[in-house]
């Protein structure tokens, strides 16, 4: 079997991340570094700690791509809504100018989370795909789901932030410049407005 490609690692990692993120107690973050992160998804399976009785494998022969490059891979199937079942009414296949209601986390690089939905009292975000409300890249992949899919998501740094980043004017940076994010994103609902 031939050596996992550096995406597939990237991928492998970003669900690494989030499966121990979620095994961790409320309130507590995950802080790993990439050396740690790429070292555990060579390997493509973690046991998580006692409390989760999961293990999380990536195959990465199921790891998607979109045309500009975001990798992603389906760890929950959607599907269209029984009130919608053909996707007619609009409730089903997101398109240009649909409302989109998504959690998501987005973490960084070094696999600590930098913003997410679904922290305690959160709330799923809304946007209009094509309205420039969110990166290019999370509106690329939600363009490939249907309401209840979950997705981890590669997203190169051209479809983020880019050489930007977020960072204050004394230097400060949330998202170091040149960042290439990973996202765990679940599509609650799309509907036509």
């Amino acid at each position: 079997r031939a050596s996992p490609a550096p995406a597939e690692l990237e991928m492998a990692a970003a669900v690494l991340v989030h499966a121990l993120s979620l095994a961790l107690p409320r309130g507590q973050s995950l802080l790993l570094s990439r050396r740690a992160l790429v070292a555990g998804a060579a390997a493509a399976t973690v046991a998580v700690p006692a409390t989760t009785p999961a293990v999380v494998q990536v195959d990465p022969s199921k790891v998607k791509s979109t045309p500009s490059g975001v990798k992603y891979v389906v760890v929950k199937e959607g599907s269209c809504p029984a009130a919608d079942p053909t996707g007619l009414a609009g409730s089903c296949l997101p398109q240009e100018g649909s409302l989109a209601i998504i959690d998501y986390t987005g973490f960084l690089p070094t696999g600590e989370v930098f913003d997410t939905t679904e922290k305690k009292g959160g709330k799923p975000l809304a946007f209009r795909i094509g309205g420039k409300q969110v990166i290019t890249g999370l509106e690329e992949v939600v363009l490939q789901m249907r309401p209840g899919e979950e997705v981890q998501a590669l997203i190169p740094a051209k479809l983020a932030y880019g050489s930007k980043g977020v960072c204050t004017e004394g230097g400060e940076c949330l998202i170091p410049p040149g960042s290439n994010l990973k996202y765990f994103i679940r599509l609650d609902r799309v509907s036509i407005v």
